[in-house]
């Protein structure tokens, strides 16, 4: 909950803009990307980002306006709470898969849950509108029910088939899990299992994909979009080596633990067990499915991790147990687990008050508190959106965009009238000093209010992935300053 409380902001573009902001100018009467299709001009097309998850905070908004918090700030605030009330739920179901997995061993499991609770980065995710951590819950649902018995139980099938569907129907990837866990129940010889996982998943994820029929008119076409987008723009996103989700999975998961994780789940002494490969065989086709796939964004990977921590860590008590080397250094390796919870205590206390896109945010809120319903942006180093959400206003802001074309400010800010801004908002960092002093020059009316500096993260986070944009934002009064009759 301390997460939830004071790292406030977003993390990526994503959970801010394709679910936030989507689901709260819908609450509003607005559409403020024209997602829908009764919005569009021309032909209309399925934007390819999936409307289940969104359409789900857009009912919290709903919620919102009935019963309050009223405030944007607050709305936020609520959301990053009962995120984190809902990821809970991987802790009891990690515990959960790791009592399945290895019966004989409670203190395994609860080990697994203390991992996932608070170490490292996850109580940072999980209060953040990460689609990829929503779908974990119905996910480690799904693969608990297939490891709780050698033969599945309809219980178990009906069980698997409605996580992995409901998993699928929220983030389209995690119906890898589900294909890859095919030749798995062929190879055990579970037809009949096989076949009701299917009906079940399918079934499920038709129902969570339900919501466009009633927005098109027929069923998956954000679906569609979603396929048809990735096939044509995969390209445009960060491309990688294909070993930079193997260095991801390292960095996430701390190390020297997350070494040790990996080698637990994937070494061959559990060959043996059917229920083990029910869960391996899915989570290391998601991940290959990943590292082959060229848009490589950090973040896709998420909803495999908890399920690969489970039986990673479960996988290395067993090795270590019948080894004759770590058998004769049991020290070393209480040392190393000692490193890892030093490391990830010392991540966790960082990143707990981590608040994400700092300036934006407040800057935006800033607006919200003078009431201003019209701004305009100077952006000069940073074509950063702007989380309008936080303004409380949905209408449109004027953009002088002078990374690409420096026009007179003069004749940009006559190009306002029509709406006249109450604040220009300077964005940028290295160049920002001379785009001020030149609207300045042109309106000496101008007055300044405050310099919103991004936090120390930001900062860090831009040095290490420069893709990372991070910059200042100097708000500046309009008042009687613009040339406008």
């Amino acid at each position: 909950m301390a997460a939830a409380i004071y790292g406030g902001g977003y993390l990526m573009h994503d959970d801010h803009f394709l679910v936030v902001e989507v689901a709260a100018s819908w609450a509003d009467g607005e559409d403020y990307n024209n997602w829908l299709p009764w919005n569009q001009k021309g032909s209309p097309k399925a934007h390819p980002a999936n409307f289940a998850y969104a359409g789900s905070q857009y009912l919290l908004f709903k919620l919102f306006q009935l019963t309050g918090p009223n405030t944007p700030s607050d709305q936020a605030l609520v959301l990053r709470l009962l995120h984190g009330i809902y990821s809970l739920t991987i802790v009891v179901l990690g515990y959960l898969l790791a009592r399945s997995l290895a019966p004989d061993r409670p203190k395994n499991a609860a080990s697994v849950a203390w991992i996932l609770a608070a170490s490292g980065f996850w109580p940072l995710l999980s209060v953040h509108q990460l689609v990829e951590m929503t779908c974990i819950p119905p996910l480690m649902m799904g693969l608990w029910a297939l490891v709780r018995s050698e033969r599945l139980r309809w219980q178990d099938v009906l069980l698997a088939g409605i996580g992995i569907g409901m998993a699928t129907g929220l983030r389209y990837q995690c119906g890898i899990i589900g294909v890859a866990l095919v030749p798995v129940l062929m190879a055990q010889r579970q037809w009949r299992a096989l076949l009701g996982v299917g009906i079940a998943a399918l079934s499920t994820f038709a129902l969570v994909q339900a919501p466009d029929i009633f927005i098109w008119g027929e069923p998956f076409v954000q679906l569609r979009g979603y396929i048809d987008y990735n096939s044509t723009h995969a390209g445009n996103y960060p491309k990688g080596h294909w070993y930079q989700y193997l260095l991801t999975l390292l960095g996430l998961m701390i190390p020297p633990a997350s070494f040790m994780l990996i080698w637990g789940a994937f070494h061959r002494g559990r060959s043996a067990s059917a229920i083990w490969w029910r869960v391996v065989i899915p989570i290391g086709g998601f991940l290959l499915f990943h590292s082959a796939y060229i848009n490589k964004q950090e973040r896709f990977i998420l909803p495999a991790v908890p399920a690969l921590i489970v039986v990673g860590f479960i996988g290395w008590q067993m090795w270590t147990e019948r080894s004759a080397w770590w058998g004769r250094h049991r020290r070393f390796e209480n040392g190393l687990w000692a490193a890892f919870w030093v490391i990830s205590t010392a991540v966790l206390a960082a990143s707990l008050p981590y608040s994400g896109k700092h300036s934006r945010v407040k800057a935006m809120e800033f607006l919200h508190a003078q009431g201003a319903q019209t701004f305009a942006m100077v952006q000069v180093d940073s074509g950063s959106m702007p989380p309008q959400f936080y303004s409380g206003s949905w209408n449109s802001y004027h953009i002088d965009n002078r990374r690409e074309q420096q026009r007179p400010p003069l004749k940009v800010a006559k190009s306002w009238c029509a709406s006249p801004p109450s604040f220009i908002l300077f964005q940028g960092d290295r160049h920002l000093g001379e785009a001020v002093g030149q609207y300045k020059a042109a309106m000496p009316g101008l007055r300044y209010v405050t310099t919103i500096a991004p936090s120390r993260t930001d900062r860090l986070i831009h040095t290490l992935n420069p893709l990372n944009s991070v910059e200042r934002i100097m708000i500046y009064s309009t008042e009687e300053a613009l040339p406008c009759p």
